[in-house]
């Protein structure tokens, strides 16, 4: 299977408005496993890369719905194509810069995404829409049977499986979520989040790592396990977070609606302002303002014509195709390309038919 075919075919996170009214846009668990004998990727060599990969990608590639997936080594990936799937999350920055004896494995229709000789003999990412871990962890527990039926991976009583990272030892999985946070961000108050969070040994990034900064108001949330942790135990500690980050927004929301400057619902007019009438639009702008329509259409303050979760999920994934031109063209230089993401957004827009209410403006 071809790259392009995977990348048409997976689907971005979609809000999951029922429980966490957007908040918790998409969950990912990973889970990594070593086999006995061979150093660590970060320690190999390029023949003990090799017969690590020779000795996985037969089993892999045996598994249901893998025999047909998109696996290429990452030597053979260009510098465009590393940068698509980086934006995307398909890679980790750690496989981006992978070569000879480093693979990535894609399935078609599993939200799931294999890497071998990352920071691990083998790392296996599953995702979800909304706070659902559950499911993730049921799913690579799951595969780690299937796996262990004909492979065997570095384990032992005291520590569990072993990591090239001690902390990580045990269950050897690790959870994520992927957080929109656009009230917390226009309030200016991610570092109080940021700093309360590191005493709950949970840490949070901006999720697009590459503009260094927020952009868009997604943010990564990920546990910090240590050995003694059972995968149980995390999730559980960890969704607690989740879910005083989910009040905390919900909150700040609330506060910045009642305010009598409407200042939140002037941010959101300004986006769809700027979005419909642009002629030059950089990636920033475009992820900021995508975010502010999203918020604006969680409150109420935007209705579509057409059904409102669908245009959520396209909202989400225009944003991130975008991205991903950026990460092609980087390659490129190309000159043009910040105006026809400008004409590209207001095409979107005019398909979609939809309006502001009375205290919008």
């Amino acid at each position: 299977m071809k790259l392009e075919t995977v990348l048409n075919s997976v689907r971005p996170w979609a809000p999951d408005r029922n429980t966490t009214d957007g908040v918790v846009v998409g969950s990912i668990v990973r889970m990594v496993r070593n086999l006995p004998g061979y150093p660590f990727p970060g320690w190999s060599t390029e023949e003990s890369r090799a017969a690590v990969a020779a000795e996985l990608l037969p089993v892999l590639k045996s598994l249901r719905g893998y025999k047909t997936a998109f696996c290429a080594e990452m030597s053979k990936l260009s510098y465009g194509e590393r940068r698509v799937l980086l934006t995307r999350k398909q890679l980790t920055p750690g496989m981006a810069a992978r070569q000879d004896g480093c693979y990535i494995m894609i399935p078609q229709r599993r939200p799931n995404i294999i890497m071998v000789n990352e920071e691990e003999h083998l790392v296996i990412h599953t995702f979800r829409n909304g706070l659902n871990l559950e499911d993730g962890v049921a799913e690579l527990q799951r595969l780690d049977d299937l796996l262990q039926e004909q492979l065997t991976f570095a384990h032992t009583a005291q520590h569990g499986y072993l990591t090239s990272i001690p902390s990580e030892a045990g269950d050897a999985m690790q959870l994520y979520c992927l957080l929109h946070l656009p009230a917390l961000s226009t309030a200016n108050m991610m570092n109080q989040v940021t700093k309360a969070l590191e005493k709950l040994h949970v840490s949070i990034s901006p999720y697009f790592s590459d503009a260094q900064d927020d952009t868009g108001h997604l943010f990564v949330l990920f546990s910090i396990p240590g050995p003694e942790d059972s995968i149980e135990e995390m999730m559980e500690a960890f969704q607690e977070v989740v879910g005083h980050i989910v009040l905390r927004e919900r909150q700040v929301r609330r506060k910045l609606l009642a305010e009598p400057g409407l200042h939140l619902q002037d941010a959101i007019a300004r986006a769809y302002g700027l979005l419909t009438n642009c002629r030059r639009l950089s990636i920033k702008e475009l992820r900021d303002a995508v975010s502010l329509l999203r918020l604006g259409t969680l409150l109420g303050l935007i209705t579509w014509a057409e059904d409102e979760r669908e245009i959520l999920i396209e909202l989400n994934q225009f944003g991130l195709a975008q991205a991903c031109i950026t990460a092609m063209a980087e390659e490129k230089c190309d000159p043009t390309l910040c105006l026809r993401r400008a004409t590209a957004t207001r095409d979107f827009l005019n398909k979609h038919p939809h309006q502001f209410s009375d205290n919008t403006i």
